[in-house]
């Protein structure tokens, strides 16, 4: 080696792996070290959430939900009626409510219907396999006034592919560099430790900052950490001095200088070390999340994640949570066997918006279980693209385009209890046989972040959504 090559020189040279490692959830964003001390949170924390912004959960269902069968245009119009249950999906199609079927779609407001599935513990809402977390699902929220629904949404830049589309969408659009999460964060003036989450192995391209930031990556709330486990190969004692000396030399890295990539990991051992305490102290919620494998096909993965989400923006940290980003997995991909309502044989898609809509309703009631946080979290639920209209010969659906994007809140933060968005009708196919795209998924975003995140058009056009010429969003967010 060059003994010119001085340490400065490569990590300059290395900014960019490191930087990308940061944010994709590799070494600095999910760290462990087994230190017997941990330093203890400031006495005075902030008020909570800080600056009078609502906390922002983006929850991305990846692969492609059937949103044509999550909410159910059985009564839009009877060409769409005769379409939705006879020729495009005859064997396929969600029982609309007032027929005699055992289970059937529960209205929502005359037009649209609800999969029951995602109303469990409904009114009028037939429940196999009971759960703790059956309350309603997505129907109480939306009767309650604290889920609006889009349909007929999606992006502009949709190609078929789930990877092209779900980065279009992380971006924000095709062209744009980093993630729109942290652009919103920068245009909010947010410092650059200001902590952002992704309670899973990964953090989500959303997330990509061209400016410093860094998220924290936590796979598991129980065993807070990176992928190494000293334990599992290092006698116990002597792993606090391995664990040490990894500390020691992190810490001499990334404080000598300020550097761009010694920036960030400055930042992340602070929220490491802050998110340890809280990780580290036993969590009761307030409502039950539905984490049972019998009932859900990603091993509870969702439901943990948004536990950790509350646990941890309840916690009064000194460095309050403002984002926090969920990818959705367990199959939503449903070329084949979709499956409707069965919870015997095939119970594929029943699961999928179960595990939803119970999780979802038990954040918002956990959330709501603290004072100081009802009406001050908005959560966003979307998909890359929807389904074709038709079902396929292999019991499924493929690729299509538009779709619904849920918006839930609290306290009337949000303008819930209605369905928002053009509908483009059954009878005029759109992008891939899908649903026509007719609202723009970014003027939703818009919309949430001008009324509640302090954030306004200039911003979302020059910044957050560059060209995206936002003047007005769809009345969605109520003025905070």
């Amino acid at each position: 080696m060059n003994p010119l090559f001085s340490r400065r020189t490569f990590l300059q040279g290395c900014t960019g792996f490191a930087a990308a490692a940061a944010f994709r959830g590799f070494g600095i964003t999910h760290l462990r070290f087994d230190t017997e001390q941990t330093p203890a949170l400031p006495s005075a924390v902030p008020d909570q959430p800080p600056a009078d912004r609502d906390l922002l959960v983006l929850v991305f269902v990846r692969g492609g939900l059937d949103g044509l069968n999550l909410v159910i245009p059985f009564n839009t119009s009877n060409a769409d009626r005769q379409s939705y249950f006879g020729t495009l999906r005859p064997t396929l199609h969600v029982p609309a409510p007032h027929t005699n079927a055992a289970r059937k779609a529960l209205d929502l407001d005359g037009r649209f219907a609800l999969h029951p599935d995602a109303a469990r513990g409904a009114v009028g809402a037939a429940v196999p396999n009971g759960h703790a977390s059956d309350s309603g699902g997505f129907y109480e929220l939306f009767r309650r006034g604290d889920l609006a629904i889009v349909d007929a949404c999606g992006s502009p830049d949709i190609t078929g592919s789930h990877f092209d589309t779900e980065l279009y969408v992380d971006l924000g659009g095709k062209q744009n560099p980093g993630g729109w999460l942290a652009r919103y964060l920068d245009a909010a003036g947010e410092p650059n430790d200001a902590l952002a989450v992704a309670p899973q192995w990964g953090i989500s391209p959303s997330l990509l900052s061209l400016t410093g930031r860094s998220a924290v990556a936590v796979p598991d709330t129980q065993q807070f950490g990176p992928q190494w486990r000293t334990r599992e190969w290092t006698a116990h004692e002597d792993a606090a001095a391995l664990v040490a000396a990894q500390r020691t030399l992190l810490e001499q890295m990334y404080r000598r200088g300020g550097d761009f990539i010694e920036q960030v990991g400055q930042s992340a051992l602070q929220n490491y070390d802050m998110l340890r305490q809280v990780l580290d102290t036993p969590y009761t919620p307030a409502a039950a999340y539905l984490t049972d494998e019998s009932h859900v096909a990603d091993y509870g993965h969702f439901g943990s994640s948004l536990q950790a989400v509350a646990q941890i923006a309840k916690s009064s940290l000194a460095n309050p949570l403002r984002v926090a980003t969920i990818d959705v997995g367990g199959g939503y991909d449903t070329h084949d066997n979709q499956g409707v309502l069965e919870w015997n044989g095939n119970a594929r898609y029943c699961r999928l918006v179960a595990n939803l809509a119970n999780n979802v309703k038990a954040f918002c009631d956990d959330m709501n279980a603290d004072p100081a946080w009802r009406g001050r979290f908005v959560v966003v639920m979307l998909s890359e693209f929807g389904r074709v209209l038709y079902q396929n010969d292999s019991g499924g659906t493929d690729h299509g385009a538009g779709n619904v994007l849920l918006v839930a809140g609290s306290q009337g933060n949000i303008r819930g209890g209605q369905i928002y968005g053009d509908w483009p009708g059954l009878q005029t196919f759109g992008f891939n046989d899908g649903l026509q795209i007719t609202t723009d998924y970014r003027q939703v975003l818009a919309d949430v972040l001008t009324a509640r995140m302090g954030i306004d058009a200039a911003q979302i056009n020059n910044t957050i959504f560059p060209g995206l010429n936002y003047t007005a969003g769809l009345g969605i967010g109520a003025a905070s």
